[in-house]
């Protein structure tokens, strides 16, 4: 705007003329033209572009589904991408220009991005649609609760002997002080374990690691990253234990809810 001012009006300036101002101008045609379709081409409803996330988000309101939503701006992206590669072909009968080497490399570069960014969007939104099936209470361990200074191997002991897949730590009153890390007990040598107490490979339990049983979706995966661990406890409405989460048994679950 302030360069076509300056060609209406050009300011008095030493050696500038309208003809400057003209020349000026009609060197940033070709960027401004540029832009101009890179706008354009911004529009088309389909992602990743913001054309696509105007059509997901209204996709979304009508059917109450972000998955659904986000595959048909995912489809739109992939149908944008097909176009940009046959554009080449059918540039001579639209504008006359028969395309060069550069019009075919610049087609591949701009369907290729358009191409990933909705298929990526599209396998995101399919990820996203198993995290509901992950329910903490179908994935829970029975756990044993052990004094904190009892020898690491007769813990080991009791909680094979009743099966349990977690060791929890207590106080002579009973109250819950540690959740023992499998990672460490396995670290400690056998012939080490009935001379070290349990609480030596017990992780305190401060709050992110205390997750409530009902959890399930996609609450249960931000708990997960907010507190990164490999046991978290789960417990029940009034306080209790329920039992042991082991983050390797939720990815296992998300891995098989997409195979």
């Amino acid at each position: 705007t302030l360069l076509l001012a300056w060609v209406v009006h050009p300011p008095v300036l030493p050696g500038w003329d309208a003809a400057s101002a003209r020349g000026l101008l009609s060197y940033g045609a070709p960027f401004a033209g540029a832009n101009l379709l890179v706008g354009v081409l911004n529009l088309v409803p389909g992602l990743p572009l913001d054309g696509g996330r105007v059509l997901k988000a209204g996709v979304w309101g009508a059917t109450g589904s972000i998955v659904r939503g986000t595959v048909v701006a995912g489809w739109g992206g992939r149908l944008a991408a097909v176009a940009v590669l046959a554009w080449p072909v059918a540039q001579e009968s639209v504008l006359g220009t028969p395309p060069d080497v550069i019009d075919f490399v610049l087609a591949f570069v701009v369907a290729a991005f358009l191409w990933s960014g909705a298929t990526a969007s599209m396998s995101a939104a399919r990820l996203r649609s198993r995290i509901p099936h992950l329910v903490a209470r179908d994935l829970a361990r029975r756990t044993l609760a052990v004094p904190a200074d009892l020898p690491l191997s007769e813990a080991v002991r009791r909680a094979q002997e009743a099966q349990a897949g977690g060791i929890l730590t207590t106080t002579t009153d009973g109250r819950t002080t540690g959740l023992v890390s499998e990672a460490a007990l396995l670290a400690t040598p056998e012939d080490r374990r009935p001379w070290v107490p349990t609480s030596s490979v017990a992780r305190t339990l401060e709050a992110g690691l205390r997750l409530p049983l009902g959890i399930t979706g996609e609450d249960l995966v931000r708990a997960l990253t907010r507190t990164p661990a490999a046991e978290y406890l789960l417990v029940e409405e009034d306080g209790s234990v329920y039992g042991v989460l082991v983050t390797a048994d939720v990815d296992r679950a998300f891995r098989q809810a997409n195979a």
